[in-house]
Order: structure tokens, then sequence, then C-alpha cells
């Protein structure tokens, strides 16, 4: 998917293509397609979360070829958003008090001190959650501080001897009053991704200027080679987080040495992001970074990254607005056809393969092997014959699978 050296966003719906050119657009009037799908714009922008640029730059616009429908809604969401900002900073700031009186250092991963950080306005960027890093030695008191603040743990883990420590990176928790969610973690990315230790992050920690009371955040370095992880490792299927790649390096100046980033072995994802980050959102490359983009690495995990986005956003837009009748069939046939294409299966698309490295790789079919806690709700085993449940988890999986097509279920990218 590359042409004359650039990719090749030809495939890209049509709808997908006017988002761009309208977050794109920079000076003189602007001038869209004819026989747009505006139902199905919107469907993408809020897909992709982008829905609050997108709204800041059609009302700058003005252009009278935008429905009015589309921009009443756009407003919506965008005052929702903005509401839903601000209630996660007051949230924000009281736990990180709390953390601070319990002597537990805590660094914001995302929510608020982000958006402010990155696009200098809040109500320009969307967040689900809270997350946040610690050390992992307090991880309990942090639950316990959690707890006392109206929140519940969500996550459960199976285990035989606390290897759920590297097998997952972080825990859930959630406060059913005002649905906010934290997400604990104890590393900043799936383990045995190579990332500083939590002394080093805290060493170049950044005050953030949303609240009065301290808030810390990530150095513009560590924060824009977080972004790029976390967006990479789940194949840029929202554009949100391309775009806070292309603001941070409009904006800022996120890496100060290049020769830094080989070091840290982070400079094939940098590449490939700022790649894709030029390809669709036209992100400037300082001379001082034409090094590299210009890595053959980088350059052959860019190729596969925009069919990779297309292909599992679109899958989670049907999701989202559609649920297939699926009838009950031949269970053992759809568990054959899953072993058949296990690879597709765990990494979903060859680019989830391509950037991991072969211990990443091994670690991820580990996960996906590994039996899951619901599995101990289907049959209960003693402690002693914990270890039935691997070999049981094809019959557990079938057993399950089967009570949810038989509901009209359809889930193509189970994680089994």
């Amino acid at each position: 998917m590359e042409r004359n050296g650039e990719l090749d966003l030809s495939l890209l719906p049509r709808e997908l293509k006017v988002m761009l050119h309208i977050l794109n657009h920079r000076e003189g009037s602007l001038v869209l397609e004819q026989n747009i799908d505006w139902d199905y714009f919107l469907q993408l922008v809020m897909h992709h979360r982008i829905y609050p640029l997108v709204y800041a730059k059609l009302k700058e616009l003005r252009d009278p070829a935008v429905p009015s429908f589309v921009m009443e809604m756009l407003k919506r969401e965008y005052q929702k958003n903005t509401f839903s900002m601000l209630h996660l900073s007051a949230e924000m700031e009281r736990v990180s008090k709390l953390f601070s009186q319990r002597n537990i250092k805590l660094l914001f991963l995302k929510g608020p001190p982000i958006a402010q950080d990155i696009y200098g306005d809040i109500s320009l960027r969307t967040s689900k959650d809270l997350d946040v890093l610690i050390q992992f030695e307090d991880v309990k008191k942090a639950e316990d501080v959690l707890i006392e603040l109206g929140y519940e743990r969500e996550d459960r883990f199976f285990s035989l001897a606390n290897e759920w420590k590297w097998l997952h990176h972080h825990i859930i928790y959630f406060h059913p009053q005002k649905k906010i969610q934290v997400e604990i973690h104890w590393r900043s990315q799936p383990f045995p991704m190579q990332q500083p230790t939590f002394n080093e992050l805290w060493e170049r920690r950044r005050k953030s200027k949303l609240t009065s009371s301290p808030v810390y955040l990530l150095g513009e370095e560590d924060l824009f080679i977080f972004l790029i992880a976390h967006g990479t490792r789940h194949g840029w299927f929202r554009l949100r987080w391309l775009a806070d790649v292309d603001y941070m390096m409009r904006r800022k100046q996120p890496f100060k040495n290049v020769k830094q980033l080989r070091s840290r072995k982070q400079f094939n994802l940098v590449g490939q992001a700022l790649l894709v980050s030029t390809a669709f959102f036209e992100t400037p490359i300082p001379e001082e970074a034409k090094s590299i983009i210009e890595e053959r690495r980088a350059r052959e995990l860019a190729k596969l990254a925009a069919p990779c986005m297309i292909e599992i956003s679109q899958h989670y837009i049907q999701m989202e607005i559609e649920r297939k009748e699926t009838h009950k069939g031949s269970i053992i046939s759809l568990f054959l056809s899953k072993l058949l294409n296990l690879k597709n299966i765990i990494f979903q698309h060859s680019y989830l393969y391509e950037i991991r490295t072969v211990s990443q790789r091994l670690l991820q079919v580990v996960r996906f092997i590994y039996p899951k806690p619901h599995e101990e709700d289907q049959l209960r085993l003693p402690k002693a014959l914990k270890i039935l449940y691997f070999p049981l988890r094809p019959y557990l999986w079938m057993k399950r699978k089967s009570a949810s097509l038989g509901r009209g279920k359809s889930k193509r990218f189970e994680n089994v």
C-alpha cells in the first residue's frame, strides 16, 4: 500500500477522506466531495473519537455544504465530552491527592492532563477513563484507596503462581455511581515491551497545569513514545491516537535526541508512526527526524499500518451499528476453522504480528492459550487441579461459544 515512496490511502472510505480533508485544511475555502454519506461520516467520526477536533474545525470554517444535522450532532457530542472531561478532571485531582497522602507516587498516562498538554484544551480530546502508572509494590495500597473512594475491582486473573504480574500490566476499577473507570498500571506497556523503569519516568515527570494541586504526567519524550507504542499495539484503529502524534509534532519537540531513541529500541516504532501520521495528517517532519523515517524497517511497518487500521476499524464500526443474526451451527467446525487461522485470530492483522519481537509474539500466544477467570466460573475445580483448565479450554470455549451463538451474538475477534 505504497505509491512513489508514500503511503497509498486510496482505499480509505470516501467519508474518511472527507474527515481528513477537513482536519488538514489550513487556508482558503473548503471544497468537499459530492455525494457524501453524512450518516456514515458521523459513524466514522464517532468511532475514531475525533469528533471534538472535527467539530472545532467545522465551526471555524462555517461551510454551508455541511448539513445542519451533522453540526447539531457534533455540537451535542462535543458538549457532552467537555462535561465528561471536567468530571474526570475533578475525580483525577481527588484521586491524586489521596494517593499522595498515602505516599503512592502516581503518573497519569491518559485523561484530562494529557488532553491539556497535547491540545491546550481538554475539550478537544476524548477520554473514557483515567489511566495511572504506579510502582508494582504499591498496587495493593492503590486498590485500598480506590475501594475507600467507592470503586469496585472489575478484573479477575487466572493464576497458578502469581504469574499474572507479567501476563497483565493493569487492573481496572469502576465507580458505579460516578460511572468513572480507573486503570492502575504497574507497567506502561505489556511485558516484555522495552520501557524505562518507574523511577526513570518519575525523575522526568512534569506537573500538569490543569489543577491547583500537584498532578503529574510523563515527560514529553516519554509521553510521545508511550502514545506511539499504545497506538501501534492497537493497530491505530482509532485515529485519535494518530492525531495525538500529529499535534505533539506540531506543538512541541517531543524528542530531543535521535540517538537516544535508537538506544531505547523505539526507533522503528517512532519512524513508522511519523510516516503514518504524515500520510493521514500531513504531519511536518523536522530535518533532525528525517533519519528516523528513512529506516527500511520503519517503512515496512508503515505500509502495513494503513490497511490494518482500515480493516480493524471497519470491523468495530460494524459491531457498533448492527448485530447480525447468527444461528447455532457446527461449533466443532467453527473451532477447527479458528485453529486453522490461529495466527490471524491471535494478532488480527499481519501488522500486529510484525510490530512485535519474537519474545513479544511468544508471550502473546501464551496469553491467548492461558485460561480465563470465567472458565473457572464455568467449571469449578479444586486448587490442586487448576492445571487441568489448560487442556479443558477447547471444551469450555466451545460450550461458551455455543451458548453465545444461540443468543445471536457474533464476535469475529473474540479472544478465546
